[in-house]
């Protein structure tokens, strides 16, 4: 996992060829304030979704984790607080579901915890599983992200 300001973006450009693409469009999209919906960046390869919602209570969040896509999660607008730790402590609750690359595993409060607010993001591998959307600080609030899936 990293998790870092969108400023210092290039120093991770290394880490996966199609790093630098991804965040080439995250800058575009909060430049031209793209709408909610599916982008295409390089077909199945890189694509995101811009997302527009309301943050979770704890209790109403799930863990999720991904096989065959890292998740590049970045706040254009608001503050969300996500939890996070290795798959390789989870325990499976809904099994993988390999159209859709997502597998839900049972809470667990052991995990780490971020907060995230605008102009940052979190970059989850398979290695990672994350609990997205919880509201900061018991009160929820209104948040815009973008999400970039980026092919292993």
């Amino acid at each position: 996992m990293i998790f870092d300001s969108l400023n210092n973006c290039n120093k991770y450009f290394e880490t996966h060829k199609n790093f630098e693409k991804s965040f080439s469009f995250i800058k575009r999209a909060v430049e031209e304030n793209l709408p909610v919906g599916r982008y295409e960046i390089d077909g199945d390869n890189v694509f995101a979704s811009v997302q527009e919602y309301i943050s979770n209570f704890e209790s109403d969040g799930s863990f999720e984790g991904h096989r065959n896509y890292i998740d590049i999660q970045f706040i254009v607008s608001g503050i969300e607080v996500m939890d996070v730790m290795s798959v390789s402590k989870a325990i499976s609750e809904i099994s993988y579901d390999s159209a859709k690359d997502i597998e839900f595993f049972k809470n667990n409060h052991k995990a780490g915890r971020l907060v995230l607010e605008a102009g940052e993001y979190a970059i989850f591998f398979p290695s990672d599983i994350h609990k997205p959307g919880l509201c900061f600080g018991g009160e929820k609030a209104s948040v815009k992200k973008i999400v970039v899936k980026v092919k292993v």
